[in-house]
């Protein structure tokens, strides 16, 4: 799971090892100061010997100075593979996940993916950082203590063996409390970015049905669980430093006292002692960087399987439709056999024994109540939720025998929530795509009924997106979405109710337009609409009422034999216009 995360530091495997070394030659320094300072007490200032003190003196700042160059240089290696590992890691992350297939989008979830984007891979940048800085200087600062200790004075290198046991009791005992709460922490930061998301996305909706207070709850309610848990993490970690404090006096006080009595047998001298303090102090202070050092991984190791999870999972093989594979037209558009499906985690079947047949070369409309399934039935055609029984064929061919990629590139779907890129509108109208001429793009725009309103910008096709398409009315991104989907030139279009913001007059227009154009006028068009006006310029008509099939046929046929198409007829129709409208739709076509 973790290997694509550790696949991303090979390119920088020569910067690791030029900043390790460096930091290697930096501790073998700054072992040797102690051992010099021992000298100069113990032969310098106890003889009064000025040429030795100052002799020592200046070596032991010709050691610290080179010590200070070669932190210098591992630090600049740790922070340049870093960023740069942390770079390439999110580059390909983000890239990996614009080529996942929709359920595994939806399977992360949102909140899951900003998560993992961000938090996760700062603390494995954080991690590589520390690999080159301290993962190689505290396990040889230990065991370069305990060796020091051992050459000066054999009989207290138990004394620093006990330190070193104390202190992973104590980090053991810490880190064992502490891991359950960083696992937590995790969640409950995803749960956290969920609600902020839910908020921002809702905004509008909660201040219309003055859900604002409820909403507000919710989000603190989460933070201050967040809240709660971080403290914890904050007061056993605060604890490490006053323990390991605690054992480094008392092991001080042990020292002075077992070295009083050597110095009174002449076995010991008081530099050596100042050397013992000096290296037990970096011991000890080597075993809490160690004890951070654990921290941070136990956290890289749970981020790097969740980013793994991520790079792991099959992405999209995006192939060329083959046409000798879409089968026979002569077996019709598409077809619907016995199809139960029912959404994950949900006990409810909404299509149950659903089954219909599209003929060739023909249009579509479906309409109905709200929730009665109209929009799931056209997901099914992308395969995007999979189904519990039954068939569903395309052009004669079983769309599980499609790839996503080439069922994505079969059909496009415009949805109602209308969705623009940032950047310029050319990049927004186009993405995805190569090789597309501004011919092309102001052709889909005619069609789409945008033309005029981006001709009046002076900069036309170069004029900036905001992020989302927010400069634009909502009608004007759904057109703009129009053209976007026609650019794909699809064998199948779907309007997913997405001229829902225009008016009628323009509604019409933009079928007449497509119905017109001998590029689109063999693409198959279904059209998904609440309005009754829109759906009838469809050949073929499907009534869904709470997932089962209420109807299907032409509009007459519905209008003159079906009592819920009636009702939906009349209720958006007025009664002086009933029939006069049918004849001025004719007449707009």
């Amino acid at each position: 799971m973790i290997q694509p995360v550790l696949n991303k530091i090979k390119p920088y495997r020569k910067r690791i090892v030029i900043g390790q070394s460096f930091k290697f030659t930096e501790v073998i320094l700054e072992l040797i100061v102690p051992l010099l300072i021992a000298r100069m007490v113990d032969q310098g200032i106890s003889a009064g010997n000025a040429y030795l003190i100052i002799r020592y003196t200046l070596l032991s700042l010709g050691l610290a100075v080179c010590g200070m160059l070669c932190a210098y240089i591992c630090q600049y290696n740790a922070s340049v593979a870093s960023q740069s590992y942390g770079t390439d890691l999110r580059n390909e992350l983000y890239s990996h996940i614009l080529r996942l297939a929709e359920k595994d989008i939806h399977k992360f979830g949102t909140a899951s993916l900003t998560g993992r984007i961000t938090s996760d891979i700062q603390t494995l940048q954080q991690a590589m950082a520390m690999l080159i800085r301290l993962v190689p200087r505290t396990p040889f600062i230990c065991i370069g203590s305990l060796v020091m200790v051992a050459l000066i004075n054999s009989k207290f290198l138990l004394l620093f063996l006990l330190a070193v046991l104390i202190f992973i009791l104590i980090l053991f005992c810490i880190t064992k409390a502490i891991l359950p709460l960083i696992n937590r922490s995790q969640r409950l930061t995803d749960r956290l970015i969920g609600r902020l998301l839910e908020l921002l996305a809702g905004i509008r909706v909660i201040r219309a049905v003055s859900r604002s207070e409820e909403k507000a709850k919710q989000y603190h309610w989460t933070n201050e669980d967040l809240e709660k848990t971080m403290r914890r993490i904050g007061s056993l970690s605060a604890l490490l430093n006053p323990l390991t404090m605690l054992a480094l006096n008392l092991i001080a006080i042990a020292l002075l006292w077992l070295a009083a009595g050597e110095i009174r047998l002449g076995n010991l001298y008081s530099g050596e002692v100042i050397a013992f303090i000096n290296y037990l102090t970096m011991l000890l202070t080597a075993l809490t960087v160690l004890s951070n050092l654990v921290l941070l991984y136990t956290r890289a190791y749970a981020s790097a399987l969740r980013v793994g999870e991520i790079l792991v999972t099959a992405e999209r093989v995006r192939n060329p439709v083959q046409d000798e594979y879409m089968g026979s037209a002569s077996n019709g558009l598409f077809s619907f056999e016995k199809v139960d499906f029912a959404y994950p985690n949900s006990g409810v079947l909404l299509f149950d024994d659903l089954s219909f047949s599209l003929p060739p070369d023909k249009s579509l409309g479906i309409i109905g109540p709200t929730g009665s399934g109209k929009s799931s039935l056209v997901y099914l055609l992308e395969r995007r939720y999979p189904i519990r029984a039954g068939r569903i064929e395309i052009y004669g061919r079983d769309i599980n025998s499609y790839s996503e990629a080439e069922l994505l590139d079969l059909i496009q779907i415009v949805p109602q929530s209308s969705s623009l890129f940032s950047g310029t509108l050319r990049d927004s109208l186009t993405a995805g795509l190569s090789g597309i001429s501004d011919d092309e793009i102001w052709h889909a725009l005619a069609l789409a009924q945008a033309k005029d309103f981006v001709k009046k910008d002076e900069q036309g096709l170069l004029q900036q997106v905001e992020r989302g398409g927010i400069n634009f009315s909502g009608g004007q991104k759904q057109r703009l979405c129009i053209a976007r989907a026609l650019l794909h030139k699809p064998k199948i279009l779907i309007f997913d109710d997405s001229s829902s913001a225009l008016d009628l007059a323009t509604d019409a227009a933009l079928q007449k337009a497509l119905r017109d154009d001998l590029l689109f006028r063999k693409m198959n068009l279904i059209t998904i609409s609440q309005r009754i006006a829109t759906v009838r310029r469809s050949d073929l008509i499907l009534l869904l009422d709470n997932g089962a099939i209420a109807g299907f046929g032409t509009d007459q046929e519905l209008l003159a034999e079906n009592k819920l198409y009636q009702e939906i007829y009349h209720s958006q129709t007025e009664a002086d216009s009933q029939d006069l409208l049918p004849d001025l739709l004719k007449d707009n076509l």
